[in-house]
């Protein structure tokens, strides 16, 4: 065992010795973000994006349908409790629970959709996979699918545990006067860097590519990584346009993934 793990790790180490020789640059990520959207659209692809539209839809639903209810029952309580001269103030609740509604819906949806569609997700970066280059992970297919829910499962527990941190520093920056005016900019780029690594992720793990080398590898690649996944976060915050988006960011992520690949001069497939 331990003397297999050590080809592993060097192999591994010649490969970022690649990346740094043979960076992938900013034109490559714009070139996966087209490349995505013809992927998701193209018969090859099709069929495994319907499923995850469908969970997307439903899901866009039922959250901005209880968000809606229960914004509008909080706000007609107030109405009971404020002065007629002051009713007005509920136009303008009225209109900032809208734009909260709008907010909270892009962000959780984006959140939960991944973790209830992310074994569809594997299947269509695997189908995307095939049709860049005629390869596949060795577990592709329906059944290869359920077996691997739990590995899935655990994988979305990886990035929310990656992401959870973050984002708690950047709330505590926040919230701090003055220090707060510069807050947008960290929330942005850990949206950014999350909105690449989160679509990425999946050829990854297709090739059950352990999360920690994963990020090593979009290191390698910081701006590109931070341009492809701020057009992603972007197109997610757009309401509608969000339900077709992740499909299409899933196939941009593979043919990034085949990039990063590419850039290291190696097809090493590392086990867990």
């Amino acid at each position: 065992m331990r003397s297999s793990s050590r080809p592993l790790v060097r192999r591994q180490s010649q490969m970022s010795d690649n990346f740094t020789k043979n960076p992938v640059n900013a034109a490559a990520a714009f070139a996966c973000i087209a490349d995505g959207m013809r992927l998701a659209l193209s018969k090859e692809c099709r069929a495994y994006v319907i499923i995850p539209v469908l969970i997307n839809i439903l899901l866009l639903t039922l959250g901005g349908y209880t968000a809606f209810v229960l914004v509008k029952q909080v706000i007609m309580s107030l109405a009971d409790y404020l002065p007629e001269f002051l009713l007005f103030l509920l136009y303008l609740l009225s209109i900032l629970a809208a734009l909260l509604i709008i907010f909270l819906c892009c962000y959780f949806f984006s959140t939960v959709a991944s973790i209830i569609a992310s074994p569809f997700y594997g299947l269509l970066a695997d189908q995307a996979e095939k049709a860049l280059n005629g390869t596949a992970s060795e577990d592709s297919g329906i059944m290869g699918v359920i077996k691997d829910i739990p590995r899935c499962l655990k994988r979305e527990f990886q990035k929310q545990c990656f992401f959870l941190p973050r984002a708690v520093l950047c709330l505590i920056v926040s919230c701090i006067p003055v220090v707060n005016l510069i807050s947008p900019v960290p929330w942005f780029m850990l949206g950014s860097w999350m909105g690449c690594l989160q679509y990425v992720d999946y050829a990854y793990d297709n090739h059950k590519i352990p999360f920690k080398i994963m990020r090593n590898d979009l290191k390698t690649a910081v701006l590109p990584t931070y341009l492809m996944g701020a057009v992603i976060a972007l197109c997610m915050a757009v309401p509608v346009l969000n339900i077709i988006v992740p499909p299409c960011a899933v196939c941009a992520g593979t043919k990034y993934y085949l990039e990063l690949r590419k850039a290291a001069g190696s097809n090493l497939q590392a086990t867990e």
